[in-house]
């Protein structure tokens, strides 16, 4: 872990007070409902019902952790001793150093959040006798999308000043990747996440689907990059 941006990050978020709410939380409501959702005995309508639970559990957590994700990045929600990546430029680092760094500390940070979950919808998919692989598609689509949304948010956090308006795109983002997919031609519509955890957990996702998300997320970190690059000029 040689990227000091990294570092700070990790630690800030680490020590945050606001963040440990946010897991009890994320926790919370995946635990809801799990209990709401198990069955009190197992049958062959349980497994069915089951499935059901599992594919619902891991959707609330794409959306759970996608929005908790980028809004960190976009400092949305402002973490304790966190430094934005403009204050950081003036340090001085440089913006490839400052973007890599907020990167990496917003896939570690959706990976931790998923590991924290994963119990939970073991438990659910355990019942079923879920694939392994199908789950592990799954938890991979979900830190793929929260990573993407994530650097479009930390692209805003550099381009736009206004709370207000980054706020604004930042949530109207979300509605597009989680809504306004849904009206896309069927052959495509997978890249909905939620219909893209369902593919997943047959085997059925097309691996462009985690390419797509991915040149999404590496456009916004060029973009960021340059936006940065801007301030020295």
């Amino acid at each position: 872990m040689t990227n000091p941006v990294l570092r700070g990050d990790l630690r800030a978020r680490a020590g945050s007070r606001k963040l440990l709410a946010i897991e009890l939380f994320y926790l919370g409501v995946l635990g809801v409902l799990v209990w709401l959702g198990m069955p009190a005995e197992l049958s062959a309508q349980t497994a069915e019902r089951t499935a059901s639970l599992t594919t619902a559990l891991l959707a609330v957590q794409a959306i759970l952790v996608t929005y908790f994700a980028s809004a960190c990045a976009a400092q949305e929600i402002a973490v304790e001793s966190e430094k934005s990546p403009v204050d950081l430029v003036f340090a001085p680092f440089a913006p490839r150093t400052i973007v890599v760094g907020k990167s990496a500390a917003t896939l570690t940070t959706a990976g931790y959040w998923l590991l924290l979950g994963a119990p939970l919808v073991v438990l659910s998919a355990g019942i079923r006798h879920d694939s392994a692989s199908g789950l592990a598609g799954a938890g991979a689509l979900i830190a793929v999308v929260a990573w993407s949304v994530g650097q479009l948010a930390l692209w805003l956090r550099i381009a736009v000043e206004s709370d207000f308006s980054r706020t604004l795109v930042h949530w109207g983002c979300l509605l597009v990747v989680f809504v306004g997919t849904l009206g896309l031609p069927a052959p495509v519509r997978v890249v909905n996440p939620v219909l893209g955890i369902a593919a997943a957990q047959h085997g059925a996702l097309p691996a462009v689907v985690y390419a797509v998300y991915t040149a999404f997320g590496l456009g916004c970190d060029g973009a960021a990059r340059l936006t940065l690059r801007r301030y020295l000029t």
